[in-house]
Formats: C-alpha cells, sequence, structure tokens
C-alpha cells in the first residue's frame, strides 16, 4: 500500500511516517519499477507500535533498541514511568506555584522574594519544582545531537536528564582534562612535549566549543522567534 493509505489507517501524517523512516524505525521494500515504496501490514503495525510509544513520551532514539530488539521493553516501561512520575512531580509544585501567583494577581516586584522563599523552602521539605538549568540542558542536547547522534545505543542513556546531564559533563571533562593532564606532566615532571596530541585536542575543543556557541545561539533565535509568533 501507499504511504498516504498508511496514513489515513494510523491517523499520522505523511512527514512523520517519513521521519520514522529515516531514523531507521521503518525499512518499506520499494517496488522495483517504479521505487515507490509499499508498506505491508506488518509495516502499519510496526507504525501503531512506534506511535503506541510515542504517546508514552519514549524517545526515538529508545523506540529503534526496541524495535530492533537491543533493550528490553519492561526495562525501558519502568523507566520511562519512574521518569514520567518525577516529571509528574516537578509540575505539581510548578502548578502550586502558578496558582500562587494567580490569587495574587499580578507578579509584582516587591513579591518576588517571597515566592523564591516559598520555593526554597518547599524544596527543603522535599517538594519538586521545574528545573532552571538551561545551560546544563543545552550542554546535554548539543552532545547528544552533534557528539552521539550516530550512535543510538549511547543516546538511550540521555533519556533521563540527570544521566544526560552526567554524560555530557564527562565527556567535556575528558576532551579538557587530557591535554591539561600532560601539560603537567611536561611542567612539573620534565615529559616531553608531545606538540600532535594538543594540536588534536585543542582542535577538538575548538571545533566543539564553536559547535556549541552556534548551537547555543541557534537554539536562543528559534526560542525568540516563537516568542515573537506569540
Amino acid at each position: 500500500m501507499r504511504i498516504s493509505e498508511v496514513a489515513g489507517l494510523t491517523g499520522l501524517n505523511v512527514s512523520n511516517i517519513r521521519f520514522y523512516e529515516r531514523k531507521g524505525l521503518l525499512t518499506p521494500v520499494r517496488e522495483e519499477e517504479s521505487r515507490y515504496r509499499d508498506y505491508t501490514e506488518e509495516d502499519v503495525r510496526r507504525i501503531k507500535r512506534i506511535l503506541l510509544y510515542r504517546k508514552m513520551g519514549i524517545p526515538v532514539e529508545t523506540i529503534y533498541l526496541l524495535l530492533h530488539g537491543q533493550a528490553e521493553t519492561s526495562t525501558v516501561l519502568e523507566r520511562q514511568s519512574l521518569e514520567l512520575r518525577q516529571q509528574m512531580e516537578n509540575l505539581q509544585g510548578a502548578l502550586e506555584l502558578c496558582r500562587m501567583v494567580l490569587r495574587d494577581g499580578e507578579l509584582e516586584d516587591g513579591k518576588l522574594e517571597g515566592y523564591l522563599s516559598y520555593v526554597h523552602e518547599e524544596e527543603g521539605r522535599g517538594k519538586q519544582f521545574a528545573k532552571a538549568e538551561e545551560l546544563l540542558e543545552d550542554i546535554a542536547d548539543y552532545t547528544k545531537e552533534n557528539v552521539f547522534r550516530w550512535n543510538p545505543g549511547i543516546v538511550w542513556l540521555f533519556q533521563r536528564p540527570w544521566l544526560a546531564r552526567l554524560l555530557s559533563l564527562g565527556l567535556w571533562f575528558l576532551v579538557l582534562a587530557v591535554p591539561l593532564d600532560h601539560l603537567f606532566r611536561v611542567f612539573r615532571e620534565g615529559e616531553p612535549l608531545r606538540i600532535p596530541l594538543l594540536l588534536v585536542y585543542g582542535v577538538m575543543i575548538v571545533v566543539y566549543g564553536m559547535g556549541f556557541l552556534r548551537f547555543r545561539k541557534a537554539r536562543q533565535e528559534f526560542l525568540s522567534g516563537e516568542g515573537r509568533k506569540k
């Protein structure tokens, strides 16, 4: 069957189906003469499975592992359940804060300290609020999308925010630690200076550093554009 028929059967649009193909989740056969994609009933069932996983909030990279037998369904669902419960706790704190501000009327400058004190006190009691870690989030997203983009096995680990930040910071720490350790040995222990090593790591730092700056600038410009549309 044609992609338009599949879209009608699954409730997805054509672009979504093609996106899943690009991500390796679907591999429909092509007709020899026309080269058109020929979707089967199995492909339709696979798309419905993908859609169900996506409705659970499971990342595409993790779905790839599930469909290719590289991850256990029960393990992924248990991990996703924990993640969703954590998000619900965060949202509950944020929701209560929104309701408090709405009851008081406008968000006046004179009340800012009071609201923040309330947040700090409630966090001390264990209540969760939305996290304000934009820089760490950008670093984690950049590492996931540009460094490990073609490695689904590692990208899968990035679905938990705290682990994504830990892996990203660990990677950049290693990139910086190797040349710094070598320079330390050169100046403190008299080890010969290895110029090629420093050049390689210097290029890596510059390339990824500039790439991250462009990534963050593009994201900020996109968000600014979305804000103007609203």
